[in-house]
């Protein structure tokens, strides 16, 4: 705090320089803080950082907090003080900070008392508390040329000579006395009693000095040549001694006293031209240093008079009593009475800070009052998100100043309680993306998703409803949004079973069976389902012939789909389908023309395996199903081995024969389809068949109208199949089409002509979702949920092997989980029905809000394929 004179302590809010004149007996100190332009502009760099956490008005007011303490140690310490202005213009702020410190000082006199009553002092400091009412003297600068002091002369430039009883310095002079004096007065900053104010003004001396000295040096060599002249010249008495060119005073300030310009350095540094000239500082300063060192100070004013109390310490107690007041201003206070004072004096320089306080407070309820408007009972996350806004946007309109961000989070906090108590709700998401609306609850006893086990337990609801159709489109009914995927895949579709599908005949796929009556969800890692994916194609890449194994020669029937088009030979291009069951012939398919299949006798080696094959598998999996763990969720390509799931997400049902489908009319008897889009498509392939001679005898008597023989091919060798293929979508409010294409609805004319046929369903890629051409003020995105076949009646087979890719790659490809392609009989009616939702093993496929492209999700094609009818008389 006290540190030597021309050293700035920048680490410190306030500083003071003192020096002591032990000849004149007089301590001279200088307070340097954030009012000094070079002390802030320096402490503007160290608070760079500060600024980054607080605002500036917090900053401010505690630099402004720690240096009115230094002020007010210094009115407790001094006689006389100085108060400099860099203009000619009373700086009028300098009033509340008076009237601030003044309040202060008169909370603080209990403290100090106790604090001076063990000093040898009187007792009239004691219970003031300061050693009298300290003089203030004000200090003003100007650089106006009639004030400088080459001016003051007494020739007014026509050889006439003016008056030297009014310069116009000491015109200037007494008019800011009687301004200072009046403003002082009518703010009662000053009263007739000095000792029940801040501080005094002489009544009969002057108190206010203008400085008429240039601000700039224009001859340095000049000065330093006078300043050399003084230092060397010598008072001719004791009692002219000039404190300025005393020996001790410049050895003090030799380091400080380089590189400073006139009005740089202190008040107490007095250049030669002070003593000479009429109007000098040094004058001007002295008579009250004189008079305070004889006869003390008395500015009480009026009839009654009151004796002011002044007194003169010696320096030894005056260190002491310094030291201790400086430890009671700036340490941390140590009871109640102090710490009351200072945040007193915080309280009351903050004045902007308390107006922000109080503006934002009185804001607060009315933008907590925009929160609770037209609340419901509870609210998702969202929901209070939006409000919170809201409630902020009105904050903000009306709050004010450094304490904004401070109330802002106070809002922040009671709207987060006012949610968090009974109002939240419970956000938990269906497989369809809608969350649950009721209060934050249980699903269950053991439910993880929840820490809190007071809650209520009810099952979760969206009350959003839909429209589907059962496994063979014939009955709609309205569905709960399904929060899991037994709901979603299989139970809604059970439940109809007794009034619609449920005796119709099926072809089960794949599923859990227990053998011990205990079973438990496998627990399934990503890293874990990555390596035994890895592992699943490892093992069937071995299980080829030519990998080591023993090998045994059969007579199998081999076949090959064909398509026309560069790459269409690939019908299962991941390494997860079923085509390497027919991989290790030693002669490749031909390509052929549009939709014509090769189906020939051929040599192929079949591996034997060791390891049983259970479940009507032939090759690729080597283990059996685990009948104690079960796959939490659907069977996909990740899947890990030997794991089934508990219950089917596909459904393969007959209809009848096919006789139930009539081109001309479309599909009867199923609900919910568009007008125009119930017709399934034509797809006609030519079957050839390669040595006849050894062709079984599949078929006697008459063929049927359903396959024709080619030209060329009387023998019936070859001839052409027309099955009847239809992939449909439903929307969530229950309406159904048929695509003609990926991109395309089917259309069928007024009269019901079809002129579209199935090739582009089968030899491309169909999209999972499809924007649904129904009416509504909201888009709907329907679904591939059903394929629709009409089988021939011809000696072969349709078989299905579908395959869903329900998210972008690297996503798990969806499957029945059949081990080979499903054979379909002959000249029937038959509906594949795939699942409502899919889930992996990270939680949901969601569907979107709007159609995706059909290269995002998709039914892959290679869906559709043909096989041989084995003969029963062979």
């Amino acid at each position: 705090m006290f540190t030597d004179p021309g050293e700035i302590n920048i680490d410190e809010p306030a500083d003071i320089q003192g020096f002591y004149h032990p000849e004149s007996r007089v301590i001279f100190l200088h307070l340097i803080g954030s009012f000094d332009t070079k002390c802030l502009l320096q402490k503007c760099h160290s608070i760079e950082n500060e600024l980054k956490e607080k605002t500036f008005l917090e900053v401010w007011s505690d630099l402004q907090c720690s240096f009115s303490k230094a002020l007010l140690l210094i009115f407790h310490l001094s006689h006389i003080i100085l108060v400099a202005h860099p203009t000619t213009t009373f700086d009028v702020s300098y009033i509340h900070l008076f009237q601030t410190l003044d309040s202060v000082r008169q909370k603080a006199v209990p403290c100090l008392t106790d604090l001076l009553r063990s000093f040898p002092i009187s007792q009239d400091w004691v219970q003031a508390g300061r050693p009298c009412s300290p003089r203030v003297l004000f200090i003003f600068q100007t650089n106006a040329p009639e004030f400088q002091s080459e001016s003051i002369d007494s020739s007014d430039g026509t050889g006439k000579t003016r008056s030297k009883k009014f310069p116009p310095i000491k015109r200037l002079e007494h008019a800011l006395e009687d301004q200072i004096y009046r403003i002082l007065r009518k703010s009662r900053v000053i009263t007739n009693i000095s000792g029940n104010s801040l501080f005094a003004v002489p009544a009969n001396q002057e108190f206010v000095y203008v400085t008429s000295k240039k601000s700039l040096i224009v001859d340095p060599l000049g000065y330093l040549m006078n300043q050399l002249k003084e230092c060397c010249s010598f008072p001719k008495s004791p009692g002219e001694m000039d404190p300025s060119k005393s020996k001790s005073y410049l050895l003090n300030r030799r380091g400080s006293i380089q590189n400073q310009t006139a009005n740089d350095l202190p008040a107490f540094a007095l250049t030669p031209e002070d003593g000479a000239s009429e109007h000098s500082f040094k004058a001007f300063l002295w008579q009250h240093i004189d008079l305070a060192l004889s006869k003390g100070f008395d500015d009480n004013v009026g009839r009654n008079i009151v004796r002011a109390y002044f007194e003169l310490p010696t320096a030894q107690i005056w260190f002491q009593i310094a030291n201790k007041l400086k430890n009671w201003f700036f340490m941390e206070p140590k009871d109640s009475r102090s710490g009351a004072v200072m945040s007193l004096l915080k309280t009351t320089l903050d004045i902007d800070v308390r107006f922000s306080e109080g503006r934002c407070a009185k804001v607060l309820p009315l933008a907590s009052a925009a929160y609770q408007d037209n609340l419901p009972t509870h609210y998702t996350l969202d929901y209070h998100e939006r409000k919170l806004n809201q409630a902020l946007q009105v904050f903000a309109m009306h709050a004010r100043g450094p304490a904004f961000q401070q109330f802002a989070q106070q809002l922040e906090e009671d709207c987060e309680r006012l949610w968090q108590n009974g109002h939240q709700m419970c956000e938990f998401r269906s497989l369809t993306g809608n969350h649950c609306i009721n209060p934050l609850h249980r699903a269950s006893e053991d439910d993880e998703d929840v820490d809190d086990k007071t809650l209520p337990i009810m099952p979760h609801c969206s009350q959003v409803k839909m429209l589907s159709a059962c496994d063979c489109g014939r009955r709609q009914a309205s569905r709960e949004d399904p929060f899991e995927v037994k709901a979603a895949n299989y139970s809604f579709y059970s439940s109809l079973h007794d009034d619609c599908c449920g005796k119709l005949e099926r072809i089960k796929f794949p599923v859990f069976t227990s053998t011990t009556g205990v079973s438990r969800p496998a627990q399934i890692s990503p890293v874990q389902a990555h390596q035994q994916s890895e592992e699943t194609r490892r093992k069937r890449h071995e299980s080829q012939p030519g990998r080591g194994e023993s090998q045994v020669t059969t007579t199998s029937m081999s076949l090959a789909l064909s398509f026309g088009q560069p790459g269409s030979s690939d019908m299962f291009p991941t390494e997860e389908s079923a085509v390497e069951l027919s991989q290790g012939s030693e002669e490749s398919p031909r390509q052929t023309s549009d939709q014509e299949v090769i189906i020939s006798l051929r040599e192929s080696k079949v591996t034997e395996s060791p390891e049983k094959c259970t479940g009507g598998e032939k090759l690729g999996v080597l283990r059996q199903p685990s009948t104690t763990e079960y796959l939490p969720g659907m069977l996909h390509s990740e899947s890990p081995l030997g794991l089934l799931p508990m219950f089917p997400s596909w459904s393969l049902i007959c209809l009848g024969p096919s006789s139930l489908y009539s081109h001309n009319i479309g599909i009867q008897e199923q609900p919910g389809f568009i007008p125009g889009t119930n017709f399934l498509l034509p797809w006609d392939v030519t079957v050839k068949l390669e040595h006849k001679d050894r062709w079984p005898t599949v078929w006697d008597g008459k063929r049927p109208h359903t396959w024709k023989t080619k030209k060329g091919g009387k023998d019936g060798s070859q001839f052409t199949v027309k099955i009847f293929i239809g992939v449909e979508y439903e929307c969530p409010r229950g309406h159904r089409f048929m695509c003609s294409a990926p991109d395309k609805v089917l259309r069928a004319t007024s009269s019901g002509l079809v002129k579209d046929n199935a090739n582009k369903i089968t030899g491309n890629d169909m999209p999972l979702y499809f924007p649904c051409p129904c009416r509504g003020s909201k888009h709907q995105v329907a679904q591939l949920i059903r394929i629709h076949v009409v089988t021939p009646k011809a000696p072969v087979h349709v078989t299905l092997n579908p395959r869903v890719q329900a998210a972008p790659p690297p996503s798990p490809v969806f499957s029945p989980g059949n081990s080979e392609p499903v054979k379909l009989s002959q000249s029937a009616y038959w509906v594949l029905r795939l699942p409502f939702v899919y889930q992996g093993d990270q939680g949901p496929y969601l569907p979107p809000k709007d159609p995706v492209p059909v290269e995002v999700c998709h039914l892959l094609k290679g869906t559709y394929d043909i096989a041989e009818q084995i003969s029963e008389k062979s």
